[in-house]
């Protein structure tokens, strides 16, 4: 039952309870310790889904194939410490190393990397929730609400509302966004495929490859079906991977190698189609912390790498990454060179392999002896890249590169937010970081050698990889070659949109940049924040309290996605003003 709200509380409000607003939530709490004993607040938190702490990406009843793409030795979601007010006590919260408890300091290096599902993270993350919000629903501090909020009004003499489909919240004094993935505008090749199918029954398109179950239980989603995927990334492995296990099962052949078999049931006459522009395929990490050291810079050369690419000045000069990328270079091609044995065999210097790196970060075509070679089956890319990150071949520049700058990232993105380079600067950065993506987030090796063992039973199709033909027909999405041709009655899309505000159709979205209560940083990117996560709005005269955080805010920031930045400084920036805006607001209206 919602409490009714009365001005003798700051109402402050969170639309968006994932992981990133519920440790947003956490570290505001905590900020108040000692401050304030909380009852003059009144917290009000937004959660459409119902997941409250964490969201729709880690449901906690999907699928269980569903993997999170980092090793459980690297996920430091850290404790949380108790945090005691005068009329109660908030307990702590172990890390979720503790929480499963498991010590990887104690762990030997050649120990293989695990990647738990993302169920698993959800009940964590669920359970962290509860322990904090608990006390503070008991003690009358919090609301929570199962809706979406689909409007920011603020009135000419700056009162803000909040309006749900159900109800408006009025004398709303801090407004903090996480609200991660938004909905955005089909592309146009999408449009006319959902207009394509929309009136054929033997015909079915998926806009969006979550939640899995929507196609798993689908009547038309059959053993006999033959199915288009769209995108060859991570969100396709999930949906591959889920539709053989289905009609199936993967065997392990090789508990190191983590080889696999799969054996499909005798009804499965069916199998998958995958697509995508370049059809190259998603490269794995490393298979253990042996194997990832060899690409770990050290302290230094990230110290000095931060030092470099974060220099104002060398910022506001830049017309282009070039700075970035000759910061980088020195570190992967040292790295490089040092490895004991590689897929090169010719002796490289320092400044060729600089340069060798330096070309190939900006086009991903360039080719190069020490570079694995795109023009073979796909089959054998896969191959290639599971022995690299298994130790059984030596390691290609292109696999190194991908992995230094993985070990990179963190400090990147710490220098380079809130930078002083021209918008179209950064725009370009962040293509280039994404331009990495299929090395840099790349997946474990088990679910590469998953979709070669797909590949083998011949239930991944793989003659139509890259930027295929096909028409639309009666009988569905007919690919097309110079030799071979198969028709797919199904389709599912697996390429995730990126965070253009400008197709994102969102309804507090599209109000916010209607009133002029946010801004874009580019065309391509998102919304412009200060370094208190506070956005940046149109009206220059009055401060507004608005904050956002997460990958709506890419374009200000970079590096959004990932849980590690859920649990990150952003957070814990924006939890440090808002709680003194709060105690200073308390002052002023006491003192009046």
């Amino acid at each position: 039952m919602e409490k009714s709200i009365t001005r003798t509380k700051r109402n402050i409000t969170i639309i968006g309870i994932g992981p990133r607003g519920g440790y947003a939530l956490e570290n505001f709490i905590l900020s108040l310790e000692g401050k304030t004993d909380l009852s003059k607040i009144n917290l009000l938190l937004f959660e459409q889904t119902g997941n409250f702490g964490n969201g729709s990406v880690y449901e906690t009843t999907q699928i269980e194939s569903n993997w999170i793409n980092i090793p459980e030795r690297i996920l430091l979601l850290e404790k949380r410490a108790t945090i005691t007010f005068p009329k109660f006590e908030i307990p702590s919260f172990p890390s979720y190393h503790d929480w499963i408890e498991t010590d990887f300091e104690k762990k030997p290096k050649k120990h293989i990397d695990h990647y738990p599902p993302r169920a698993k993270i959800g009940r964590y993350l669920q359970q962290r929730f509860q322990s904090i919000i608990t006390p503070l629903v008991h003690n009358a501090i919090v609301t929570l609400i199962e809706s979406q909020v689909e409007e920011v009004i603020v009135s000419e003499t700056y009162d803000i509302s909040l309006k749900t489909d159900a109800k408006v919240y009025k004398n709303i004094d801090e407004i903090l966004l996480t609200i991660g993935h938004q909905p955005t505008e089909l592309s146009e090749q999408l449009l006319a495929w959902k207009k394509f199918a929309s009136n054929k029954s033997n015909v079915t398109l998926f806009t969006s490859p979550y939640p899995i179950v929507n196609f798993l239980n689908h009547q038309n989603v059959t053993d006999k079906s033959i199915v288009g995927l769209r995108g060859f990334g991570l969100a396709m492995i999930d949906v591959a991977r889920a539709i053989s296990m289905n009609f199936g099962e993967f065997t392990l052949e090789d508990s190191y190698t983590r080889k696999c078999s799969y054996q499909p049931n005798k009804e499965y006459s069916g199998k998958m189609i995958p697509f995508s522009l370049d059809g190259l395929p998603a490269v794995p990490k490393p298979l253990n912390a042996l194997m990832d050291d060899l690409f770990k810079p050290t302290e230094t050369q990230l110290s000095d790498y931060t030092s470099l690419i974060g220099n104002p000045t060398t910022q506001k000069n830049a017309s282009s990454p070039e700075f970035l990328l000759k910061a980088f270079a020195p570190i992967a091609a040292k790295i490089y060179l040092q490895l004991k044995t590689t897929f090169y065999n010719e002796k490289m210097s320092l400044e060729e392999t600089e340069n060798t790196i330096i070309q190939w970060l900006k086009d991903p075509e360039y080719k190069h002896a020490s570079i694995l070679p795109n023009n073979q089956p796909v089959k054998n890319i896969m191959q290639d890249f599971v022995a690299m990150a298994t130790g059984n071949k030596p390691i290609s520049l292109d696999f190194c590169v991908g992995q230094v700058w993985r070990h990179c990232q963190p400090s990147m993105y710490t220098a380079l937010s809130f930078n002083a380079c021209h918008e179209d600067v950064f725009a370009e950065i962040i293509a280039l970081d994404e331009s990495t993506k299929r090395y840099s987030y790349g997946p474990p090796v088990e679910s590469i050698q998953q979709m070669i063992a797909l590949i083998e039973a011949g239930k991944i199709d793989t003659k139509f990889l890259s930027d295929p033909d096909f028409e639309l027909t009666d009988d569905g999405w007919n690919f097309h070659n110079k030799s071979h041709s198969e028709t797919a009655t199904i389709m599912i899309n697996s390429v995730l949109d990126p965070p253009k505000i400008k197709v994102v159709k969102s309804p507090i979205i599209e109000n916010l940049l209607s009133s002029d209560l946010i801004q874009m940083v580019h065309d391509d990117l998102g919304i412009m924040t200060d370094e208190q996560a506070y956005v940046i709005s149109e009206n220059e005269d009055h401060f507004i309290p608005i904050a956002l955080l997460g990958r709506l805010a890419k374009g200000t920031i970079i590096g959004v996605d990932a849980i590690l930045e859920c649990y990150g400084e952003r957070p814990k920036n924006w939890a440090e003003k808002a709680s003194n805006r709060h105690v200073e607001a308390l002052r002023t209206n006491d003192a009046t």
